[in-house]
């Protein structure tokens, strides 16, 4: 098939309203505790649509993958390291390779918790990624219904199981660099991809990230990830 690259305490689900009605405050503080940190507001700017590839619907619950405790207690990463069209994240929709156009990459620690992105759902496949998919080092793969799927990459430790249940405050893994990368969180999202049986992500179509629930920052939601966006957990 060709080269295949290749906290919260509370739901997210639960606390989306009360995130939403607190912004101002929140965003307030943010700014008192963090002097210079840049407050997260949705990004402005769509980015190229590019054929073969989708959106994450915005009527399907999406959220940021990392929780209050991100890089030392800060709560939130730069979006660093490659963005859409660079490094292994490419393809849109490929039928022999993993479809990684609109992944993203999180500047994180080595140990911090991961979130699954798409919330809710069942874990497809955890553990290291088979031969010809060698680079996702351990990763995770979680189906969110409807077709979508959500996956984790370069993980130090996977915390969930194949047939898991999980919901969307679920600490499903510790951000890594296994694959033979520096610690960073690689994560994607995917439409009617498939799954070979040793647990390789092929097919389908990238999904670009749209409308990500975040707590932190004021709460609310990110529109779009634009390259070098501060995204908070």
């Amino acid at each position: 098939m060709g080269t295949r690259w290749l906290r919260p305490p509370r739901s997210r689900s639960r606390a989306r309203g009360f995130a939403v009605a607190v912004a101002a405050a929140f965003t307030l503080l943010t700014m008192l505790a963090a002097p210079g940190a840049v407050a997260a507001v949705s990004a402005p700017t769509a980015p190229t649509a590019i054929a073969g590839c989708v959106d994450w619907p915005t009527s399907k619950f999406l959220q940021t993958p990392l929780t209050y405790k991100a890089n030392g207690g800060a709560g939130y990463a730069m979006q660093n390291g490659s963005h859409y069209g660079e490094g292994y994240h490419v393809n849109c929709n490929t039928a022999g390779n993993m479809n990684q156009y609109y992944a993203l990459d999180l500047g994180m620690r080595e140990g911090d918790e991961v979130l699954a992105p798409g919330g809710p759902g069942t874990v497809l496949y955890a553990g290291w990624a088979p031969a010809g998919w060698e680079t996702c080092g351990q990763y995770i793969v979680v189906d969110h219904g409807g077709g979508y799927w959500s996956v984790v990459c370069h993980l130090s430790r996977i915390l969930v199981s194949k047939g898991q249940q999980i919901t969307d405050a679920t600490v499903i893994g510790l951000v890594g660099g296994t694959g033979g990368f520096a610690p960073h969180l690689h994560f994607s999202l995917m439409y009617n991809a498939k799954l070979t049986g040793a647990g390789g992500v092929y097919g389908g179509q990238s999904a670009q990230p749209r409308h990500l629930f975040h707590l932190g920052c004021g709460g609310g939601y990110y529109e779009y990830i634009n390259k070098g966006q501060q995204v908070c957990y």
